[in-house]
């Protein structure tokens, strides 16, 4: 039976490979996981995620009073491996 195309096969996903990337160094070098430079990283990451969800509610409030507010969720390391 041949293999049928799928958007959800992770093969046929088409990424940038960043994360791709980023996983398989973190999986090789588990050093990486208690780096400080990683961590610090990661946490101006979700320093910058939650200056954007400020600035797009800010916005969202403005062009409709109404509008419910938006979380976007805070990257752990796990989330790179």
């Amino acid at each position: 039976m041949s293999k049928k195309k799928s958007y959800m096969n992770r093969d046929n996903i088409i990424s940038e490979g960043f994360f791709d990337t980023l996983r398989k160094y973190l999986i090789k070098y588990p050093a990486l996981k208690k780096d400080k430079k990683v961590q610090n990283s990661i946490k101006s990451l979700n320093g910058n995620t939650k200056e954007l969800e400020k600035l797009l509610n800010q916005r969202f409030k403005e062009l409709n009073p109404k509008h419910k507010s938006i979380k976007l969720s805070k990257y752990k390391i796990s989330d790179f491996i």
